[in-house]
């Protein structure tokens, strides 16, 4: 159950990380926490579609909405490094187990050709 809850957490992750424009709210966030507005500010959409670019965003566990010290109605919207760094985790592995497998098998196929000499090597009777 905790492993199924896991993979739909990924699903969400890279789902979210799909969006080109998700991506770049998140490299704006690298910064500095920001508000809904200032978020919205660079992109030429309406405020309800950034609402639910953020919507999708905070679903998937990569930002957070924290409230503003400053009136506390207000919120900002930080990143949540945890969940980039488990899905960086998930790359990780993954590529290292297939650049495993890929070097196993060039290193098999590099014994094969060693060991069966090409016909043109060969003498013609």
């Amino acid at each position: 159950m905790v492993e199924l809850r896991k993979e739909r957490k990924l699903d969400r992750v890279f789902a979210a990380l799909a969006d080109h424009s998700r991506r770049r709210m998140l490299v704006r966030l690298r910064k500095r926490p920001l508000s809904i507005s200032e978020l919205a500010a660079p992109f030429s959409m309406s405020f309800a579609g950034v609402a639910k670019h953020i919507e999708v965003l905070a679903d998937a566990g990569l930002v957070r909405k924290v409230r503003a010290p400053e009136d506390g109605r207000s919120f900002k919207l930080e990143l949540e490094n945890k969940t980039l760094a488990d899905a960086s985790a998930w790359l990780t592995y993954h590529q290292e187990f297939w650049t495993n497998q890929l070097d196993a098998l060039e290193n098999f196929i590099e014994e094969e050709n060693n060991d069966y000499p090409s016909s043109k090597n060969r003498k013609k009777n």
